[in-house]
């Protein structure tokens, strides 16, 4: 190669880079926005509600169905993918998303992915997981915090993860459903629309990341959630103090525990609420609800107990739930929280 042709050569790169530079100094197709950072982990935690009657569950009571305040302000929107829902049942999980869409704020659309299919359990009604857990991302109340994705994406104001939904729910087809869709439900039948609000309120953040070995009565929360980061033990130790894993914890998973953030214990009278934690761990049902004997007789409050009875309607979430839903978007009392391993 002659020297006059590699000078061209080099004239050439030359201006390239100028040009580059160029562009670069003047912002030309440069994005303006900060990169968004954030740690993100699968959900792996199902959470159940499970059918009960007078015989099985003597503590399950059938309440009188009430309706939703109108004209209510819709303050975030739902989006549903259905899979082999029947067409009945699709109105069942609208009508329970409305009512979410008038209680839940965010600015993000909300991907719900819904799937109709034979239970594990014949007890299990309905099962929700989460997409991911989030933290320090960017609006995060505690950073050291694992945020569910629809709570997560509501405090960031942005989409965190668009490939994945928020919310995942499992819907048990061999269920006895009230399939008339009147909200009145008779003795041996279970309403859907009940079972998709609570359903939808662990995805949206009621639930807890505990895990509990049942042969050795080991209790783990390495990656605790805002809902556990305000749960108690009667003594006033915080969950999310125990050491993890431990033999402590496992007890604490176990023995009686009350939440502790204040909006909800005002809304409980002044009265911590009490959270479901039987001396015989339940999975996906210990923990991540209230208290079944405490609130079975609550009226709306009893929403999130871990047991729907046949007849047994709601049409809300219920105030304390809300109040505690609220707490979350919070950040807990100092302490010492655990996290990642390094």
């Amino acid at each position: 190669m002659g020297l006059q042709r590699i000078n061209r050569i080099h004239t050439l790169r030359s201006m390239k880079l100028l040009i580059l530079v160029a562009v670069l100094l003047s912002g030309i197709g440069v994005p303006t926005a900060e990169a968004i950072t954030f740690r993100q982990i699968p959900a792996t935690n199902w959470v159940h509600v499970l059918a009960g009657d007078a015989d099985t569950y003597p503590s399950a009571r059938t309440r009188t169905p009430q309706l939703p305040a109108k004209k209510l302000e819709t303050v975030s929107k739902f989006d549903v993918t259905y899979n082999n829902f029947p067409d009945w049942a699709k109105k069942e999980v609208q009508a329970s998303l409305d009512v979410w869409a008038v209680n839940f704020k965010s600015s993000v659309a909300i991907t719900v992915d819904a799937t109709w299919e034979r239970s594990k359990s014949k007890e299990i009604l309905g099962s929700a997981n989460a997409g991911s857990y989030f933290s320090s991302f960017p609006g995060a109340p505690d950073p050291n915090l694992w945020y569910v994705s629809a709570l997560a994406n509501a405090l960031a104001g942005k989409d965190l993860d668009r490939n994945n939904p928020e919310i995942i729910i499992q819907v048990n087809s061999e269920a006895p459903w009230n399939l008339r869709t009147d909200g009145t439900p008779n003795q041996t039948e279970y309403d859907l629309q009940s079972v998709m609000l609570h359903e939808v309120g662990h995805g949206l953040g009621f639930s807890s990341n505990d895990f509990y070995e049942p042969v050795f009565g080991i209790g783990t929360l390495s990656t605790p959630t805002p809902f556990d980061a305000y749960l108690q033990t009667l003594d006033g130790r915080r969950l999310i103090d125990l050491p993890s894993p431990s033999k402590e914890l496992g007890n604490a998973l176990t023995s009686p525990l009350v939440w502790s953030g204040p909006l909800g214990t005002k809304a409980n009278g002044g009265v911590k609420p009490m959270i479901f934690s039987p001396i015989t761990y339940i999975p996906g049902s210990s923990i991540s609800h209230l208290d079944e004997n405490t609130f079975s007789k609550s009226g709306f409050d009893s929403v999130m107990t871990p047991i729907l009875s046949a007849g047994e309607v709601f049409a809300g979430p219920g105030p304390l739930m809300l109040a505690m839903m609220e707490d979350m978007r919070n950040k807990p009392p100092t302490g010492v929280i655990l996290d990642l391993p390094l």
